[in-house]
């Protein structure tokens, strides 16, 4: 009966139409516009601090640039402003930032690297502060990190943003 049930299997797996399913195709690598899409809206961060309030605010501009603007408020004063982007720009995402009073007005690029997950990591080594801005999903909101050496010590600034 064993021998049968071999001699069965073998003649099975040799039959046309009953080959083994091909192997799936590896999963394409995402540039992470997709994820980036999701920060679409305004988000409030009220609790990293006890004096300020962070609020980010995304619009679509076209098919490759998001827009920003990033607030810092204390009470209903504006205390600190900045344009953001986030762009395709040919196969990579860019993260684009313009500090309010900084950098003699121009745009500092952080490019994405391999996205994992719900992370969106963004690096520019050449930069002073920060080297790193980091944004993962966190329940309903994102959690973002921007990190680096700052004055020759590591240094990190966490954002826990939430729709508003």
């Amino acid at each position: 009966m064993r021998t049968t049930l071999q001699t069965l299997l073998v003649l099975l797996a040799l039959s046309p139409g009953c080959q083994p399913p091909s192997a799936a195709p590896a999963e394409v690598p995402r540039d992470g516009w997709d994820l980036a899409g999701t920060l679409l809206g305004e988000w409030v961060d009220s609790t990293s601090s006890d004096t300020f309030t962070v609020v980010e605010a995304w619009t679509r501009v076209d098919d490759s640039t998001l827009s920003g603007t990033g607030r810092v408020l204390a009470g209903v004063d504006t205390v600190f402003i900045e344009g953001l982007k986030l762009m395709r720009r040919g196969g990579d995402l860019v993260y684009s930032a313009l500090p309010g009073g900084q950098n003699n007005g121009e745009w500092t690029d952080f490019t994405a690297g391999p996205m994992q997950g719900d992370t969106l990591h963004f690096t520019n080594a050449a930069h002073d502060f920060p080297q790193h801005i980091r944004y993962f999903r966190e329940g309903a909101g994102w959690h973002a990190i921007v990190s680096g050496l700052s004055k020759g010590a590591p240094h990190e600034e966490h954002y826990r943003f939430r729709p508003r």
